[in-house]
């Protein structure tokens, strides 16, 4: 008789798991098509890509383009070492819209870096890490 109950207990866990996969698999995509921390921003693309700086790049961009968002506001949060040093947010004013922010980099603030893309309702859509070194 056990054995019956843990049969059942086991195929509601599976029917109960293949539910929630579907419901996964049927979320609709990140509105964050493109996201990358630049050393520059020229003609409205990221230039100097990376995951990791030298201590003395004065300042980084964070690229961001937002696909389907469009009348809402976007916030990057440049994170060091768990202490938020800026918080900017950026309007997104079309369906395909590329923002960007600047984070001016002081040569004592190496370590480790994060800039969390969160929608309006503070949702994080994306999180681009990073070191200054």
């Amino acid at each position: 008789m056990l054995v019956r109950y843990g049969l059942v207990l086991a195929c509601l866990l599976l029917v109960g798991s293949a539910g929630s996969m579907a419901q996964e698999a049927e979320s609709p995509e990140s509105p964050v098509a493109r996201a990358v921390v630049c050393a520059d921003v020229v003609d409205r693309e990221p230039e100097g890509a990376a995951d990791s700086f030298s201590g003395d790049v004065g300042r980084l961009f964070c690229f961001t383009e937002i696909r389907g968002l469009d009348g809402t506001t976007i916030t990057h949060a440049w994170i060091h070492e768990g202490k938020t040093r800026a918080r900017v947010d950026l309007p997104v004013r079309s369906s395909r819209w590329r923002t960007w922010s600047t984070k001016k980099i002081s040569p004592d603030w190496t370590g480790q870096w994060q800039v969390k893309i969160l929608d309006a309702d503070g949702i994080v859509l994306s999180t681009q890490d990073f070191v200054v070194e």
